[in-house]
Formats: C-alpha cells, sequence, structure tokens
C-alpha cells in the first residue's frame, strides 16, 4: 500500500531508484484506472478541482500529448532517475500535476507534500491502493510522499541525490534552492511567481447572443473565480480591443456579476483583502483612479498606462485591473520576464499570429482560448517537461 510518508519515518537510503520510458502503457493504464476512479468518486463531484485532475489523467488525453513526440522520444529514451518535487501550495492539486510529470516520464518521484494538499493527498492514495495489483505496484514503487516542514538537511539530502528538481513557489524559495549543492548532471525545473492576463475584442462582445455570453462568462469564471485566482496562469489584467470597448465591459461584466453571485462563496476576509488591496494601489497613484465594485464580489480599476511593473499588479478573489488596448493587432507590454499566459476572446487562428507578429509579447510562454488556462500541458512555463525529465539514447 501507498502511504503518507512522515519526516520520521523517511529514510532516504530505503529508495529504490526505478524508471522506465516515458508514456510507458502500464503506467498509463495505470494512471488512466486512477483517473475513472476519481472521475466517479463523490468527492470528485464535490470538488471542481478534483474533477478536472481526473478528467486530465484521461488515456485519450495523455496519448494526445504522446502524439506529438516523435518515436526517438517514447522509444529511445528513459526517465532520468530520481525527481525531487516541491509542489506549490496555492493550489491544493497542484502536487498531484508534478508527480503525474513525473509519472509520465518514467521517474522516480520523492515529493514534498504542501501542508494544505494533505486531504486530497490522502483521497488520492485511497483511490491508487483500490486499484488492481500490478497497477498499484507500478505505481507504489514510484511514488514516496513525504510530508515534512522546513527542513534544510533533509531537503540538502534529497537534492545532493536528486536526478531533478521540480520546484514550484516565490522568488525566494526558487533563490533558495538554487543555492543548494545538487550534482553536476541535475536538471532543475524552476516554475516561479508569474503574471497571466487576458485579451478580449470588444467588437465580438457587443455581437454575442444571450447563450454565448453564458458560455464565455462561465470559462471566464472558470480561470479566475474557481481558485480565487491563485495560479500562475490565471489572468489578473484584462486589455480590451476593438471599436466597442465601453459598450462591450458593459454587457461582460453585467453578466459576469450575475455568475459571480451565483456561483462564489465570499468570505469576509477576502472581500476585505479584495477591498484594500484596491484602496492601497489608488492611494499610490498621484492622479485619479476609477474604481468599479460590485457589491465587493467584483472590483475593477481602470488602468490608464501600463506601467513597467505592471506585473506588480496581482489580483486575488476578484480583483482585476482593466486597460483599453484599442488596436486590435497591437500589443505592447513591458518588458518583463514574469509573463506567463494570455488567455483571448475573438480572436481567429490567424489573427492571434498577425498579433503576435507585431507586438511586443515575445516574453509570453502561453496564448490560449478564455476557459483554458488552468489546463495543464506537457509544455510548461517555457519548458518541454517530457525531453527535460527523460534521457535520449542516441545511435548510429
Amino acid at each position: 500500500m501507498i502511504n503518507l510518508i512522515t519526516e520520521k519515518n523517511f529514510n532516504l537510503n530505503l529508495v529504490k531508484i526505478k524508471t522506465y520510458k516515458p508514456f510507458n502503457e502500464d503506467i498509463l493504464k495505470s494512471i488512466d484506472s486512477l483517473s475513472k476512479k476519481i472521475i466517479h468518486s463523490k468527492e470528485a463531484k464535490r470538488s471542481s478541482e478534483i474533477m478536472a485532475l481526473g478528467f486530465w489523467m484521461r488515456k485519450s488525453n495523455i496519448y494526445s500529448y504522446k502524439k506529438r513526440y516523435d518515436e526517438d522520444v517514447t522509444k529511445f529514451s528513459n526517465g532520468l532517475g530520481m525527481l525531487f518535487h516541491v509542489p506549490p501550495s496555492n493550489i491544493e492539486t497542484g502536487f498531484a500535476y508534478s508527480l503525474f510529470f513525473g509519472l509520465i516520464t518514467g521517474n522516480t518521484n520523492i515529493l514534498r507534500l504542501p501542508k494544505n494538499s494533505k486531504k486530497i493527498a490522502n483521497f488520492l492514495i485511497s483511490k491508487i491502493n483500490s486499484l488492481k495489483k500490478y497497477q498499484k505496484k507500478i505505481l507504489k514503487e514510484l511514488i514516496y510522499l513525504v510530508t515534512f516542514e522546513r527542513n534544510d538537511e533533509l531537503i540538502n539530502d534529497i537534492s545532493n541525490i536528486a536526478d531533478a528538481r521540480l520546484i514550484w513557489g516565490s522568488d525566494e524559495t526558487i533563490n533558495f534552492f538554487k543555492s543548494l549543492k545538487t550534482k553536476i548532471s541535475c536538471r532543475d525545473m524552476f516554475f516561479s511567481d508569474k503574471f497571466s492576463l487576458c485579451l478580449i475584442n470588444s467588437d465580438d462582445i457587443v455581437k454575442l447572443s444571450k447563450n454565448e455570453m453564458n458560455v464565455l462568462t462561465k470559462k471566464f469564471y472558470n480561470d479566475t473565480y474557481l481558485i480565487d485566482q491563485n495560479a500562475c496562469s490565471s489572468p489578473h489584467l484584462i486589455l480590451w480591443t476593438g471599436k466597442n470597448i465601453e459598450n462591450a465591459k458593459k454587457k461582460f461584466w453585467k453578466k459576469m456579476s450575475i455568475v459571480i453571485k451565483q456561483n462564489y462563496n465570499l468570505k469576509h476576509f477576502a472581500a476585505i483583502d479584495k477591498f484594500n488591496s484596491a484602496m492601497i494601489y489608488s492611494a499610490s497613484k498621484n492622479e485619479k483612479i476609477k474604481i468599479d465594485n460590485n457589491e465587493n464580489y467584483l472590483i475593477r480599476i481602470n488602468l490608464k498606462k501600463l506601467d513597467k511593473k505592471i506585473d506588480k499588479l496581482k489580483g486575488k478573489w476578484g480583483l482585476f485591473y482593466e486597460f483599453n488596448n484599442k488596436n486590435k493587432f497591437i500589443i505592447n507590454l513591458p518588458f518583463s520576464k514574469k509573463y506567463q499566459t494570455m488567455t483571448y476572446f475573438g480572436y481567429k487562428k490567424n489573427e492571434i499570429e498577425k498579433m503576435i507578429d507585431n507586438s511586443n509579447i515575445h516574453s509570453l510562454n502561453r496564448l490560449v482560448p478564455v476557459g483554458s488556462s488552468l489546463d495543464m500541458n506537457l509544455y510548461w512555463d517555457g519548458y518541454d517537461i517530457v525531453s527535460t525529465l527523460t534521457r535520449k539514447i542516441s545511435f548510429s
């Protein structure tokens, strides 16, 4: 059986390192069986995050990723060995995606579990332990879920033997792990604090039918309110383009307000924190700031220009910064290494390509339609997960 391992019971010397080829058939079958158990669980019916994880793990989804890699990767590569995961603490299911990156690429995984993920981790473990014997066995030999507080000695010991490290967190966390001694061949993947935004073509918004607006606002809600804008890919800044910006704003935010009130549980501390953030921003400016507050469920701050430190403007609990960028095909963002995802609405593929060619947005890592900001894939933050976590065998 798989169990959560406490710091006291964890012995690094007993970790047995095994590797497989990426997209190993037995591992994928085990993950798919686990996916079915998750999707049909009562926990998934109560939690959209758990349901999303279950759907992401489906065989059809993982195989769609496999098709993007040629035979050299899937047939003549092998997992690196032992991966050390320090997953994000702001998303309860975040640890699971990092873990499955390691499983899909055929690696042994030591994962330091965040406090707030223990409940979901125990749920996941219970489902793994209910799998068929051979499926449970292959996952058990590749997974070590360890719970411990900040323990620099243990972190050092694991880092010393890791073949790769997947570190998710703040700049401070990343810098700490960068300072640790690792093997010369260790490959590090640092997923640091990021800033994401949303691009909306107003000319398409004003043409939407009632049903189409219902669909769009639900997707936007899932990108933002579903996880309180905590994900690095959740938008904080809304860029409006086109000739009908003010009318589009009224139409879009009016419907969003209804969706939010019907679905979102705004806690008192969140409402206070959100309002305080808006007031602090307003006080920091030597000019009149327009703030739209819809009963604290939705707060919008209108920007007159995009400052160099735009990536510092982080919204949470439904706080958004807006900027009117009337030119549909020229988006000039101040340079920053912090940009991650731009979601978009009202653009066709050829229009997105034209916009990319004309704009200063080359530091972005992802452009995806509204509703897809939380969709994890095997290309993340500029990393090719499979190529980075496997070793390719060259021969002639």
